[in-house]
């Protein structure tokens, strides 16, 4: 079996044979704290560590580790260990940038140590490109110099299928378009050699010139068309790609939201898909019609003279060249505006959701300096790739202009000499305007472009995102409410787990209180029971059937939430009360309203049930927003209900109204509650005491006074506490 290091991305091993090594890291930082290189080695029997001579300095047998955590340092950390008589011994100390592998490596001895078998996840988050090494502009993200932009470009083509008519039509009004454009250089020519000089016949005149009025006519009519066309399609593809993209974040893991603020990801909805909205109205309709000029147009040159065409198209390469060389540099560029944006989007989004507290504080100064770097950041990001566009723009039209020029030099002798008619260069220099000008044009579709592939690749990042495990094949499962945990452990550091071993379980209509000092592992374990994150190791039964094989839609629906911060969407009372449940009766709404005690602040309100709440229920009071959300929770009527602090917002009248209103629901539900008033738990089935992370204590409210332990002092403290509050 081979030694678990930083290559291997995850494991899942029996224990090993003795001296197999597990788990072999490199350090680097020496024992003295400067540069250097130590390594860390894991097998089933011991904990070492070697100098690079390979000499052991240090080695602790596996047996005598209780636990293993990485405490954090200036610029690095350390791996520590405790042993089972309390002692911490210092391991090995490391530099930030391999921190993640060591935070794996710690969790890994502790599984060891306890006798399970090895699962640690060494693949960490990339910060450089895989196949150029570049660093990435975010971490796990997308590299902008090694994305294929040709793939990016097809899956926005693939938006198209639901539009196949409108994109035929469209087709064949760029085809007309084409032949349109090639028909008035051909008449002015045959108007000045036919009309005007050589034959000088006036009564053709007439003739030329109404064809060309019907050219125009036709012209315009396709233009309106085309243009009625590629809006709606511009629109709905637009509109597409903002509902799959927010479609996918709705479904996205929490840690998803945990690695990335609000703004970043509001980015990809707005900024990106208007830059790919940008491309598909002004950009992808004219990559056709040009195309389809510039071939029609090439044979009408070579048809009237080659040899002229020859020249004129001579500087035509270096302008291909041009492009090709520039592409991609321009292309990055235009990706870090977007990530610029992105973190623009991240603090604007921040402060403003914050203002209260900037007002607070009086930190308008200190908020408006940051968003200044964030602005400024942005103006520079945009300034050097505009710069630089403008720049191979300028070489691309100077090139362009020497089409031209030959034309005017060597048509202009071929007229003299009569090898051409003044008519057929008139023509000529006409259709190189029109080939030379799409050529011009295509530099600014490669801006187009650009900017467009960057927003749609960060939005093809979140489109591809792993979502959440909903398990829509799994049969959906009435929930009775049993719940138990069993020896669970999990941490959002993953070496520095917030539930350790934790096993109960709550019979249907059971009323668990989670009590505990902050940081304890209430909260956390609540998470788990929604299933907003997964334990790291054991196992969460619902009804005896662990709850990853439930439909995670279907469960969801059968639980009911009161969170610690109480958040109402910007509608109105019965629309908040109802979220859970939007077809309840509006009597349904006020007997929960009631249940909650919200009725009768309700119904003093101006509009009662109609008034609107605001933004994140702005104009509600802390302790009405509690309220509502409580009442939402009860109409949803769920097997199992979680009040995390509930009643943290509520003076003490109102929660001993609310108190008696959730005993009378807990009646046949299964029901765990975090209460920030000890008291308010007396009527709980059984109390878990959580100690960091761990259950401490288990029992009644009294058999835990009685018992006179950590709950007894806990409880004891705060009455002390409100005594004292009382006196001041």
């Amino acid at each position: 079996m081979s030694a678990l290091n930083e290559e291997t991305p995850s494991s899942l091993l029996p224990i090993s044979p003795e001296g197999e090594i597990l788990i072999r890291l490199e350090g680097d930082l020496s024992e003295q704290g400067v540069f250097g290189h130590r390594i860390l080695e894991v097998t089933a029997q011991a904990v070492r560590v070697s100098e690079t001579s390979g000499a052991v300095s240090l080695q602790i047998p596996l047996s005598d580790i209780k636990s293993a955590r990485n405490e954090p340092l200036v610029g690095g950390g350390r791996l520590e260990v405790t042993t089972h008589s309390g002692e911490i011994l210092p391991i090995i100390s490391y530099t930030l940038t391999i921190a993640a592998k060591f935070s794996e490596a710690a969790r890994g001895i502790e599984q060891l140590a306890k006798g399970e078998a090895l699962s640690i996840n060494m693949k960490l988050e990339r910060t450089r490109c895989i196949k150029c090494n570049r660093l990435l502009p975010e971490k796990d993200g997308i590299c902008p110099a090694c994305v294929n932009r040709g793939k990016t470009f097809m899956r926005i083509a693939r938006f198209l299928k639901p539009y196949r008519k409108q994109v035929i039509s469209l087709t064949m009004l760029s085809v007309t378009t084409t032949v349109i454009n090639l028909l008035p250089p051909f008449l002015q020519g045959a108007i000045i050699d036919k009309v005007l000089t050589q034959h000088k016949n006036l009564s053709l005149l007439p003739t030329y010139m109404f064809a060309w009025f019907l050219v125009i006519v036709v012209a315009t009519f396709v233009q309106v068309a085309s243009g009625r066309l590629i809006s709606f399609l511009a629109g709905h593809v637009a509109s597409d790609l903002r509902r799959d993209v927010y479609r996918a974040i709705e479904f996205l893991q929490l840690t998803y939201f945990d690695k990335k603020q609000v703004g970043a990801i509001t980015s990809r909805v707005t900024q990106d898909t208007d830059r790919v909205w940008g491309f598909l109205v002004d950009g992808l309709p004219y990559v056709v019609s040009n195309a389809l000029l510039f071939v029609g147009i090439t044979v009408f040159l070579f048809l009237t003279n080659w040899k002229l065409t020859l020249c004129v198209l001579a500087p035509m390469p270096i302008v291909v060249i041009i492009s090709a060389i520039f592409w991609k540099p321009v292309s990055q560029m235009f990706f870090r505006v977007g990530q610029k944006w992105a973190r623009f989007h991240m603090h604007l989004n921040e402060s403003l959701s914050g203002i209260r507290v900037v007002k607070a504080f009086a930190k308008e100064d200190d908020e408006f300096a940051k968003f200044q770097n964030r602005n400024h950041d942005l103006r520079d990001a945009g300034v050097r790739a505009d710069t630089k566009w403008y720049t191979v723009f300028g070489y691309m039209t100077f090139f362009t202009a020497l089409g031209s020029l030959i034309n005017w030099t060597v048509g202009g002798h071929m007229v003299y000499t009569g090898e051409l008619t003044l008519g057929n260069f008139i023509k000529v220099n006409s259709y190189i305007m029109l080939i030379y000008g799409p050529l011009q044009w295509f530099g600014q579709l490669n801006n187009w472009f650009s900017r467009a592939m960057a927003g749609a690749e960060r939005i093809f990042e979140v489109v591809d995102a792993e979502p959440e495990q909903y398990g829509k094949d799994l049969p959906n499962r009435p929930i009775i409410g049993e719940v138990e945990f069993d020896n669970v452990r999990f941490g959002y550091d993953k070496s520095n787990p917030v539930i350790k071993g934790v096993s109960f379980t709550a019979k249907p209509g059971d009323m668990i209180g989670l009590v505990g000092k902050s940081g304890a592992g209430k909260s956390t374990t609540i998470n788990l029971l929604c299933r907003f994150y997964e334990p790291d190791a054991g196992a969460i039964k619902i009804d005896g059937m662990d709850y990853t094989e439930l439909s995670l839609q279907d469960m969801r629906h059968q639980i009911g939430v009161v969170l610690q911060e109480p958040f109402l969407f910007n509608g109105t009372i019965s629309e908040n009360i109802a979220y859970g449940k939007p077809n309840a009766s509006f009597e349904d709404i006020v007997e929960a309203a009631k249940s909650a005690n919200a009725h009768n602040f309700t119904l003093g309100k101006p509009d009662g049930y109609d008034t609107m709440v605001g933004e994140r229920g702005a104009k509600l009071s802390g302790g009405e927003r509690q309220r509502i959300s409580i009442a939402r929770a009860i109409l949803h009527n769920p097997r199992i209900l979680i009040l995390d602090e509930a009643t943290s917002s509520v003076d003490v009248e109102t929660e001993k109204q609310i108190q008696e209103a959730i005993t009378r629901l807990t009646a046949g539900r299964t029901t765990f509650a975090i209460a920030h008033r000890l008291s308010t738990l007396r009527n709980a089935t059984r109390l878990i005491v959580l100690e960091k992370g761990e259950i401490v204590e288990m029992g009644s409210h009294a058999e835990l006074m009685e018992k006179k332990g950590i709950f007894y002092n806990l409880v004891d403290t705060q009455s002390q506490s409100s005594q004292i509050i009382g006196i001041a």
